[in-house]
């Protein structure tokens, strides 16, 4: 999942593949952000 940095809107990869080069599809910024899994990584101290 990527969202716009200009309208806030997210999409997915597929969405994205519209436009050529790296856009969002809804209003053609070319800033976009990656969002992260909203999984949480423990690490045991030793």
């Amino acid at each position: 999942m990527y969202k716009c940095a200009k309208c806030g809107k997210e999409f997915s990869s597929e969405e994205m593949k519209i436009l050529p080069g790296v856009k969002c599809p809804y209003c053609g910024w070319r800033i976009v952000i990656k969002l992260r899994a909203p999984v949480v990584k423990r690490v045991r101290a030793i």
